[in-house]
């Protein structure tokens, strides 16, 4: 019987012995739009790429993915959901912010290079762990930025909000995977891909971090799309008693 991803993501996701493996867990992601994945093939496809690494320091591995390889952002088509799937992103070399960080990430890991991804909201990063005022800008070309040069960057996407270097947070592989499947949903409610938006919102309920609002939209899509009772058991979680009543709308509709 072929596994099924949905269960495999919610079963590594509410792995409490251990990190969760970010490339395991974002290949699994990748699987929901490209049934039968080749997993292995991937993350061989990582491990070639970390055999390139010829020096293993955070240079040398700059090196190999940005100088040789040439990963670079997608200014292009940003919110292309292909930018928010691991394999895709290794594949055709480019992607968005947290992808590209979790391919140097990744990569980094396989070679002894450490690294741990900084959540700063709008433009994902990357800094040595514990490393003070050096930072790596994986979409621009793996550049090195000092607290400062994040502010300046905070500020060209964000004018007027305020920076604070509170905003450079340390993202766990677990705040890193919500945050590509908000990327991911947000790709295709722009695109207005009603199928891809489904399962990426409920891979996004798998998380502990789930919220009512994101409960609601899976279950209104799935009642537009006619899946009335799969759409009523999702509202039937919510906290919201609204919600409990348009689950109870929803059924009605099975009669």
């Amino acid at each position: 019987m072929a596994e099924d991803p949905t269960a495999e993501f919610a079963a590594l996701m509410a792995r409490t012995d251990e990190a969760v493996p970010l490339d395991e867990a974002l290949f699994l992601i990748a699987a929901h739009a490209t049934p039968g994945l080749d997993r292995l093939a991937e993350r061989a496809r990582l491990d070639r790429l970390a055999a390139g690494v010829t020096v293993g320091s955070l240079a040398g591995l700059r090196a190999r993915l940005f100088d040789e390889v040439g990963f670079r952002g997608d200014r292009d088509t940003y919110y292309d959901p292909q930018n928010s799937m691991l394999p895709a992103v290794v594949e055709r070399r480019q992607g968005i912010p947290i992808t590209l960080a979790a391919v140097v990430m990744e990569v980094g890991r396989r070679c002894g290079v450490i690294l741990e991804g900084v959540a700063m909201p709008g433009h994902f990063l990357l800094r040595r762990p514990h490393e003070v005022d050096r930072y790596i800008d994986a979409f621009n070309g793996g550049r090195e930025l000092d607290t400062a040069g994040c502010g300046d960057l905070f500020h060209q996407l964000q004018p007027g909000v305020p920076f604070s270097a509170d905003l450079l947070g340390t993202a766990t592989p677990e705040m890193m995977v919500e945050r590509v499947l908000r990327n991911l949903a947000e790709a295709y409610r722009r695109s207005g891909d009603r199928h891809g938006l489904c399962w990426s919102l409920n891979l996004a309920l798998c998380l502990p971090s789930a919220t009512d609002r994101q409960r609601r939209e899976l279950g209104v899509l799935l009642g537009a799309s006619g899946r009335f009772d799969e759409g009523a058991v999702v509202l039937d979680a919510s906290m919201d008693e609204r919600d409990h009543r348009a689950a109870a709308r929803l059924r009605a509709r099975l009669n």
